[in-house]
């Protein structure tokens, strides 16, 4: 009897905590068969974990702690298990710090060990103390896998030249996310939009994203199309400030913030933009930066014209002029002349956003992402 090569994934982010790190690695392992893969993860709400893991496919063993830490009890743990299920290949969903324990995966019989960075990692390379543990991570990994090549470019140095890199960019569900213009119209309606220019920003609200540009060009847009109204949608401490400036800049009557979603409806709040802009800038001294911006493709997927800033790998998400603008995230003007640009221009935006839908389903759907998770993992095994 062949052995089914088996994969375990070792992380502190995966459902059902919500989260960027939490959706990618989630989409990619239903790419693999459920019987090979075996997940180790932190328990972050033991009720809403205990529901998700009864009904995963796939084996999923919890570490009974908030927060998985590379000690001497959890390398135990993850060589018990390693051991018990006869696995190949240990994937560290994010590289830092998780993958300070590949010496110990290997040990316990791993025979090729993976680790993916999703951005932050930049942050880690600017600090000395903190390059030492990227230098000593790429010192005992066989891949190292990245989101875009911005981020790549960032860290590389930093994780020395051992080991092998590899781009496992994540899809879009181009069935999820699709043009339905009567959906979109019941979110128009929900918030009493009507049928007027909408731009629309779907994202946790913190600096680097942008939302705070979008609300200082809102009067720009406004001398321009003065009927446009700009969606906010997703949490965060900075929207009370958001609204504040908006009254401060006499444009609270355009301005409308929804707080978080409901999941399942997340797509139709896309469908109702005729813009969807996501501004984001690098902050920090580089430290903070956006590691790609899978909301653009989402976007793009729905059949919407993007804006999107020049910060980290967000322009790798856009073909500049034809499925949307690129912009400097700093620059309220630019951001003004790019949205209402496209919102004077309904035919413009239109075919932007046909072809961001073809664009999606040629380069960025789960039909050609998803096989290059295995190829990843067990690459040189057989």
């Amino acid at each position: 009897m062949v052995h089914s090569r088996r994969v375990l994934l070792v992380t502190n982010d995966f459902p059902p905590t919500v989260g960027g790190i939490q959706t990618y690695l989630h989409e990619f392992v239903q790419t693999l068969d459920p019987d090979q893969l075996i997940v180790f993860a932190s328990t972050q709400d033991e009720n809403a974990t205990q529901e998700f893991d009864r009904d995963a496919p796939f084996a999923i063993i919890r570490w009974p702690r908030r927060v998985m830490l590379p000690t001497p009890m959890t390398a135990r743990r993850m060589q018990e298990i390693i051991r018990a299920w006869s696995i190949d290949t240990v994937w560290f969903g994010a590289s830092t710090p998780l993958a300070l324990m590949a010496s110990a995966a290997r040990r316990a019989g791993a025979r090729r060990v993976v680790a993916s960075t999703h951005g932050h990692e930049i942050g880690w390379s600017m600090i000395p103390g903190a390059r030492q543990v990227l230098r000593l991570i790429g010192s005992r990994v066989d891949m190292l896998t990245y989101v875009s090549r911005y981020a790549q470019m960032r860290t590389r140095r930093a994780f020395g030249p051992h080991p092998a890199w590899s781009s496992l960019q994540p899809g879009v569900d181009i069935t999820r996310f699709s043009p339905n213009k009567e959906a979109g119209d019941r979110v128009r309606r929900q918030y009493g939009v009507g049928d007027g220019p909408l731009v629309v920003c779907i994202s946790r609200i913190v600096p680097r994203k942008g939302q705070d540009m979008l609300v200082e060009a809102l009067p720009g847009i406004r001398k321009r199309i003065s009927t446009a109204k700009l969606l906010i949608v997703g949490p965060g401490k900075g929207r009370k400030s958001l609204i504040d400036r908006a009254s401060a800049l006499g444009v609270s009557d355009s301005l409308i913030t929804t707080g978080s979603v409901p999941f399942d409806a997340l797509p139709d709040f896309y469908r109702c933009a005729d813009v969807f802009a996501m501004p984001v800038r690098t902050l920090g001294g580089g430290l903070d930066v956006e590691g790609l911006g899978i909301v653009l493709l989402e976007a793009q997927a729905c059949g919407v014209p993007v804006v999107a800033g020049d910060g980290g790998g967000a322009p790798e998400t856009v073909l500049p002029s034809e499925t949307g603008i690129v912009v400097n995230g700093r620059r309220a003007d630019e951001i003004v002349d790019a949205v209402a640009g496209l919102l004077a221009d309904p035919e413009r935006a239109l075919a932007m956003g046909q072809k961001g839908r073809e664009y999606i389903e040629k380069e960025w759907s789960w039909s050609v992402r998803g096989p290059q998770l295995a190829q990843v993992l067990f690459d040189g095994l057989d």
